[in-house]
């Protein structure tokens, strides 16, 4: 299938409407090269949800396995992934296979008994029914997004867009805490995460979707990613959790350093978190031999930096 790709060069502006113009200072962008070159591995992949659509080859399989993934990849790493082996385990060895041939019977014995979190089995049914329909009507899960970033030309919109048809296809039940509802505060982490993985190709990244400009991705905001980026000054320090501002000024931050892949450097700090390499406060057992410990906002022996 053939696609018309949007030209964007940047993945928005913050709700008030101002322009970002980000600088790096060079000694922080050295130190964030090192963070990519120490976590930047196939290593830490045991440790990431992306290890479930990098099983696959058919890409088919890969949006599929990649969506599910990453829409279930909350909480604690060591919680969902057992979840995602126990569900992939059930849609057996070609996923996209099964889930189009799969009856109504089908998706809800494979959803039988699903709890994690604040998903119940009604929850994954829906999102298995809406990503099956959506999938037999256009042949597969990007050309909703695709129509929705060439009428905007943000990667945002065309994920809530396909958000909005799962959700609409999945009817009368409905996908839950799987998808975001399009609200302009989410940054929603796990969809941007998903991308991610569908437009990169660097050996870990897929790179299912090509064409799509790597410009007009955004950081997904896990809280690893988040925190780190507050301690380094690169976000503003409060208690609130990520909002889509912050993806908007840190995806801006980062293309400062990387002006054609500026997520290039996420799956490297998330793991600087995943790790416990970074814990949010100092340490004086792992601030050390952090490649970031001579810019953060925080220090051996110091109490933890206050939030506004």
């Amino acid at each position: 299938m053939k696609h018309r790709f949007a030209q964007t060069q940047s993945p928005g502006r913050p709700r008030d409407g101002t322009a970002i113009e980000a600088t790096v200072r060079p000694d922080l962008a050295a130190c964030l090269a090192a963070v990519h070159e120490r976590f930047h591995r196939p290593e830490h992949l045991a440790q990431d949800p992306l290890r479930f659509p990098r099983r696959f080859r058919d890409p088919a399989d890969q949006e599929v396995v990649g969506l599910l993934a990453a829409s279930l990849a909350f909480g604690r790493v060591q919680a969902f992934l057992p979840v995602l082996e126990r569900l992939f385990a059930r849609l057996g060895p070609r996923p996209a296979t099964a889930l189009a041939d799969a009856s109504e019977a089908d998706l809800a014995d494979w959803s039988r008994g699903f709890v994690y979190r604040f998903v119940r089995q009604d929850n994954l049914h829906g999102m298995l029914r809406g990503m099956a329909v959506v999938r037999r009507q256009d042949g597969g899960l990007r050309p909703a997004f695709q129509a929705g970033f060439d009428a905007s030309g943000r990667a945002i919109e065309g994920l809530w867009t396909l958000a909005r048809r799962i959700r609409e296809a999945a009817h009368p039940l409905d996908p839950g805490f799987l998808l975001p509802r399009g609200r302009d505060t989410d940054p929603a982490k796990r969809m941007n995460l998903f991308l991610r993985w569908m437009v990169r190709d660097d050996g870990l990244d897929l790179g299912t979707w090509p064409g799509i400009p790597k410009t007009a991705l955004l950081v997904p905001m896990d809280v690893h990613v988040c925190r780190i980026a507050r301690l380094l000054g690169l976000l503003p320090m409060r208690r609130s959790g990520p909002r889509l501002d912050d993806a908007i000024r840190l995806t801006a931050a980062l293309a400062a350093i990387d002006p054609d892949d500026p997520v290039r450097l996420d799956f490297a700090l998330s793991h600087l978190g995943i790790s416990g390499s970074c814990r949010g406060e100092a340490n004086a057992a792992a601030c050390p031999d952090c490649p970031l410990a001579s810019l953060c906002a925080v220090r051996p022996n110091e109490s933890p930096v206050p939030l506004s």
